[in-house]
């Protein structure tokens, strides 16, 4: 297993992850990430429409690399912390926090007519720990495991190789090809939903997998008049498939159910199947002879084909008595998520000041994505609005740069819940985060 990052995320908790599904940290953008680098962070994650560094052209569009004036290696580092209580009238929110760390790195350097880039940025990278009153619901409506921890994670790293083309002083193309790795984490009560025999049941349930996959990115730049830029990027739909185990104990729902004499415990192999949506960016850059740039994208997220349903598989089970119960040592679930496609809107700015100087701010718009029939503490990607700040400080070969991001608090209200048992039918989930980057990148 890779490290894992201390990027945390509250209430953003793992998305498409073990069991219940929910970036990067971006409400913003579902769970991505806006922007790479602080500088693109700070202009509202518009990265597609002004990236000119080997970081944000290699994550946000590989078509501005064959136009990165020299080989030039940026790295940043960033924090988040986030609140997000999630409660059920009449109980009050439970206070939640989390905080933590990121990083990403690029480099590029040319070889005759095309510039290659070698780098690693963290698309998704959220991890939650709270504890909390776990509300009555399960098979018989009543089961409770009471004051529990919540522990969960989802982390999407691609390692990236690209490769760009300046076709003509106006016009770029470039490629990515993204090595994909995923983990999920999970340490909660949870409720089954498909699996026919336990459908409503809920258990403790501690769940770990991960894997690799493999995803590509298409980009294009053009240049048609010196203070007017244009970008169009794609980055593929991805499936990756992780394997771990799964582990957890249902003893207060079984001897609810008048089954106590039951063994409670239980292991599993398990494998999660995670697909990730592709997404289309198209955005434009003007700058101003008096040193303001301009910059403005839309991104489209196509949630609605990748979250439909999170599929999970659980396989040589070790308890005979919940084998006999089911007929199987396999259980086959599947979580519905049915999410919408997310449409992203952004705009940034920057203005130089003097010869050192830079300041930046941004704003971008992205519509929840997140039904509330589906809605859990573990799928809240619902923020909308983003607003961002940031500076810049050139010396030398040395480019300095923070970004300051404030995804706007935002509150969802569930009526009835399309999950079985119901448990959040009635709830309230309200989120908000704020982010941090600090961007270093020397020219040599």
């Amino acid at each position: 297993m890779l490290p894992k990052l201390p990027y945390t995320a509250l209430v953003l908790l793992l998305l498409p992850s073990a069991f219940c599904l929910l970036p990067s940290s971006a409400p913003g953008a579902g769970l991505y990430q806006d922007g790479a680098g602080a500088r693109a962070k700070a202009m509202g994650g518009a990265g597609a429409a002004v990236a000119d560094d080997p970081l944000s052209a290699l994550f946000d569009n590989p078509g501005a690399l064959g136009v990165v004036a020299q080989a030039r290696a940026p790295r940043t580092v960033g924090g988040m912390l986030a609140h997000g209580p999630v409660h059920k009238p009449p109980h009050p929110p439970p206070p939640r926090a989390t905080s933590g760390g990121i990083g990403e790195f690029a480099a590029s350097v040319p070889v005759g007519p095309v510039r290659l880039a070698l780098g690693f940025n963290p698309d998704m990278a959220v991890r939650a720990r709270w504890h909390y009153q776990d509300t009555p619901g399960g098979a018989d409506g009543a089961t409770s495991y009471g004051f529990q921890p919540n522990q969960s994670e989802i982390v999407l790293l691609r390692t990236a190789f690209g490769v760009g083309w300046q076709v003509t002083p106006q016009f770029s193309v470039g490629a990515s090809v993204g090595l994909l790795y995923n983990e999920n984490q999970l340490h909660t009560p949870f409720v089954f939903q498909r699996e026919p025999t336990l459908r409503t049941v809920k258990t403790l349930l501690d769940l770990q997998t991960d894997g690799f996959g493999v995803n590509g990115e298409f980009g294009l730049r053009w240049q048609p008049l010196p203070a007017w830029t244009f970008s169009l990027a794609y980055t593929t739909p991805a499936r990756v498939e992780t394997h771990g185990k799964a582990s957890g104990n249902a003893g207060v729902q079984l001897a609810n159910l008048g089954l106590g004499a039951a063994r409670p415990d239980f292991g599993y192999s398990a494998q999660v199947i995670n697909t990730f949506p592709g997404t289309l960016s198209a955005g434009v850059a003007w700058q101003a002879r008096w040193g303001l740039t301009l910059a403005a994208q839309f991104d489209w997220i196509h949630w609605s084909g990748a979250f439909t349903s999170l599929p999970v598989r659980l396989t040589g089970g070790n308890n005979a008595d919940l084998n006999g119960l089911v007929g199987s040592f396999r259980l086959n679930e599947d979580v519905p998520l049915r999410w919408n496609d997310q449409y992203v809107g952004r705009l940034g700015v920057e203005q130089a000041l003097g010869e050192h100087w830079t300041v930046r701010a941004g704003y971008a718009y992205g519509n929840n994505p997140v039904p509330d029939g589906t809605l859990t503490p573990l799928t809240a990607a619902i923020t909308e609005h983003l607003l961002t700040l940031g500076a810049g400080y050139r010396t030398g070969r040395w480019h300095l740069d923070a970004a300051y991001q404030w995804k706007i608090p935002a509150t969802a209200r569930v009526g009835r819940s399309d999950l079985a048992a119901g448990e959040y039918s009635d709830s309230v989930t309200s989120v908000y985060i704020q982010e941090v980057s600090v961007s270093a990148r020397v020219e040599y």
